[in-house]
C-alpha cells in the first residue's frame, strides 16, 4: 500500500521527495525527520494515513485512505513510516 499510495508523494524512502512532491505546496512530509519522528504520536500517523491532512490541521492535498479500515493494515502502515525515520 505504501508504495502504490504513498511514495507517489513521500517517496520510496518517505524522505518527501516522491514524482509528484514537485508539483506540491507544501512539500510533503519526510519520515526520515528524526525530530518529527520523536514528537507525533502513533495515533497521529494512523489518523493522518485514514483521514488525510485535513482532518489534522495539515495540507489538504494529503488524501484520505476511508477504505483503510483494518487495524492491522493501518498498524503496519504506521510501523513502516516509524522505520523510515532517520534513513
Amino acid at each position: 500500500i505504501f508504495k502504490t499510495r504513498c511514495a507517489t508523494c513521500h517517496g520510496a524512502l518517505g524522505k518527501g521527495d516522491g514524482a509528484a512532491a514537485a508539483a506540491l505546496n507544501p512539500k510533503p512530509r519526510s519520515f526520515s525527520d528524526k525530530e518529527w519522528q520523536k514528537t507525533v504520536t502513533d495515533e497521529h500517523i494512523e489518523k493522518i494515513i485514514r483521514y488525510g491532512g485535513a482532518a489534522v490541521g495539515k495540507a489538504p492535498a494529503m488524501p484520505p485512505n476511508p477504505d483503510l479500515t483494518d487495524p492491522a493494515v493501518l498498524a503496519a502502515l504506521r510501523a513502516h513510516v516509524r522505520s523510515l525515520g532517520g534513513k
